[in-house]
């Protein structure tokens, strides 16, 4: 009688051994759907958002159960709580953003469950200009609640995150100083008198600037260039001048004020950054790539995604689902300031959308690499599984169909680009228009500011279009 209970027992262990499997397919399906869902979900809180309606924006955006996607939920709500007004509720959820960045860590078991499912399962760490973005919105928080060596400390942090973030990258990357940023605290360096520091970062800003020329088709703006002159004049390093006017070709730029009491300073952001989509592409693998190495086959693959023409027998076609960047233009192609019949011209600070979708195209080559060995590691499971169980190599295979997505995550609600205009309005104006230009020099989109006090401290606005 024993006996039999045991071969009934082995008998059901094959289904056992069956059954646990399909769960644990099921398991990393619905979990990998979960994570490669996040465009779908956020899509009507943006929408909110472009009708400026916060609230509904912020009812919309959901918290998500897990670590995945909890970094995005953060800078989502961090940034819309900025354009509500709430400088300090928007700040903590920035700070919290920091924290999930410093102890973002890969566990081994989502590295493992990705290589059979697809990227997305890995909790998001943000992109370095995500990051570093962070310290400008919470460099504005503070500066609204009139705390500018706060904001100062933001703009100084900036920059040595982005270092810390480039040295650990896989891939050499463009975005390595954010010229911006460092313009930024030069301008918060001289509005607090403190011209040396003011000096040094925009020195190092024009340097930035330079590359930002090189790799993403941005301008230095003419007024930095003016800034820089006048600070070394006031300095007395009329020969530093010379030398970063021969080295980086700075424009000559018109009269603008320094920054200071009596002194409005807007950064004007407009439209959407750009989003990555999904692509699929297939890339052939003749007999000579073919090997049971996933790795060796995948680094093949990026050689044939480079190099299309090919000679031998092909193998078979490998197919794979990878992010490409798509912008989302803004009509905004200027701004003014308009205080009466005073009118400053504006200028493009920092092409957001141009650093996101550069940093992509470098990065593509490492996403590349890891999406081939995953398609190639799905096709090797299949293949064991159809050799032990017909049924069950068709579920695999269609799990790993089925799982194969890019990862397409990303900040979503911010801006495309930024741009910065100054004015010094006559003494006793407390109303100031921002206006948003096409590219006919129409204007599209104007903002007021209402009680502006410029009698006793520098001023530093920010207003969005979202046209």
């Amino acid at each position: 009688m024993e006996f039999v209970r045991q071969k009934a027992r082995l008998r059901r262990r094959p289904r056992d051994r069956y059954a646990a499997f399909c769960m644990w397919l099921l398991l990393l399906l619905v979990i990998s759907g979960c994570a490669a869902g996040y465009s779908r979900f956020i899509g009507g809180s943006l929408n909110r958002l472009a009708r400026r309606d916060y609230a509904g924006a912020l009812e919309k955006l959901e918290k998500p159960s897990g670590s995945t996607n909890l970094l995005l939920y953060r800078l989502e709500k961090g940034l819309i709580l900025h354009y509500q007004g709430e400088w300090e509720a928007s700040n903590d959820q920035f700070e919290r953003a920091e924290r999930l960045i410093d102890r973002h860590v890969r566990s081994v078991s989502r590295e493992l469950a990705s290589m059979l499912t697809n990227d997305a399962i890995r909790p998001y760490g943000g992109e370095e200009h995500e990051r570093t973005l962070i310290h400008y919105f919470r460099a504005l928080n503070y500066s609204h609640l009139g705390q500018l060596e706060s904001a100062l400390v933001e703009c100084r942090k900036a920059n040595l995150r982005l270092a810390d973030h480039a040295q650990a990258s896989e891939v050499e990357l463009s975005y390595l100083n954010d010229a911006f940023l460092q313009y930024t605290t030069g301008l918060f360096y001289e509005a607090t008198g403190e011209f040396n520091d003011a000096y040094i970062s925009y020195r190092d800003a024009a340097k930035g600037y330079a590359a930002y020329a090189d790799a993403f088709g941005t301008p230095t703006p003419a007024s930095m260039s003016t800034d820089l002159r006048r600070t070394t004049h006031n300095l007395g390093f009329d020969t530093e001048w010379d030398l970063v006017q021969q080295q980086w070709k700075l424009p000559e730029g018109p009269e603008v004020p320094a920054p200071g009491p009596g002194v409005i300073t807007v950064f004007a952001e407009s439209g959407f950054v750009g989003r990555k989509v999904e692509q699929d592409i297939s890339i052939p693998i003749t007999e000579r790539d073919h090997h049971h190495d996933a790795w060796r086959v995948s680094r093949r693959a990026v050689y044939r995604y480079h190099h299309p023409v090919y000679h031998g027998r092909v193998k078979y076609w490998l197919r794979m689902a990878l992010p490409e960047w798509r912008s989302r233009p803004s009509r905004v192609q200027g701004v003014r300031l308009r205080v009466g019949d005073t009118v400053a011209d504006g200028w493009l600070v920092e092409d957001i959308d141009a650093i996101a979708r550069r940093t992509l195209e470098e990065k593509m080559d490492s996403i590349l690499l890891r999406t081939a060995a995953r398609v190639v590691t799905k096709m090797l499971v299949t293949k064991a599984a159809e050799e032990e169980n017909d049924i069950l190599g068709f579920l695999v295979n269609l799990f790993g169909s089925g799982t194969e997505a890019a990862d397409t995550r990303g900040w979503t609600s911010l801006p495309g680009a930024i741009w910065m205009a100054r004015i010094e309005p006559p003494p006793g104006t407390g109303q100031v228009a921002l206006e948003f230009l096409d590219a006919e020099g129409r204007v599209i989109d104007t903002h007021v500011f209402t009680d502006v006090e410029t009698s006793s401290a520098p001023v530093f606005l920010n207003w969005r279009s979202f046209e």
